[in-house]
């Protein structure tokens, strides 16, 4: 049984924090890049920001080693950064431990986070590692799971978006819910949630209906 929390990272010297200030906007961690033998990488994405301001502020950003654009359908503005940063303890906790990051916005103040952790040994010891590194860990939501991260194929995020999407009569004909009132459920943009559907429900097709014709 894993356990879901929602928390909140405090410290405005947090990797990306100082970019989401000068752009005045959130950004949204998309990817958590496992493999912490050297800096630690993530892939982030922008919305109604301009790329040559964004890509100023991470020019800008000491925290920030290296960055690419990356194409996407979806988000216009998604980046892959390398970072160098104080808090790597903190970050290998997150990531090489029995955890699944579902998801993170960047503010200018810290960074909004929801993550399965394995147990609440795993959770405390995350949470121990962020107290280390003088962040203050402010836990919001938290909840037990009986559910992986892969039950057909799925991620957590795309369970989760899938599960309120039909919650909240998304897929009702009449529609009873557009992805606005799914992003604001969630707590993340209409692209994210957009993406997350449509590759949740590709999972779906591919695990069950189309596994027979195979």
């Amino acid at each position: 049984m894993g356990i879901i929390c929602e928390f909140e990272l405090q410290s405005a010297d947090l990797p990306l924090c100082g970019v989401a200030r000068e752009l005045d906007s959130r950004l949204i961690v998309d990817t958590v890049v496992s493999g912490t033998t050297g800096e630690p990488a993530l892939v982030f994405s922008a919305t109604d920001v301009d790329t040559d301001a964004l890509e100023s502020a991470l020019l800008g950003d000491d925290s920030v080693v290296e960055f690419v654009a990356i194409d996407s359908a979806i988000v216009k503005s998604r980046y892959r950064a390398t970072l160098e940063t104080d808090y790597v303890e903190m970050y290998t906790q997150l990531v090489d431990g029995q955890t699944y990051p579902m998801g993170a916005l960047v503010t200018e103040h810290g960074w909004k986070v929801s993550t399965q952790f394995a147990d609440r040994t795993d959770l405390e010891a995350f949470r121990d590692a962020c107290q280390s590194s003088s962040v203050t860990f402010r836990p919001h939501r938290l909840c037990e799971t009986e559910h992986g991260g892969d039950d057909y194929g799925l991620t957590v995020p795309q369970r989760e978006a899938l599960l309120t999407a039909h919650r909240l009569g998304y897929f009702a004909v009449p529609r009873a819910a557009d992805l606005e009132e799914l992003a604001a459920e969630l707590d993340v943009t209409t692209s994210a949630v957009s993406e997350r559907l449509r590759r949740g429900t590709e999972q779906l097709i591919g695990h069950t209906i189309a596994s027979t014709e195979r």
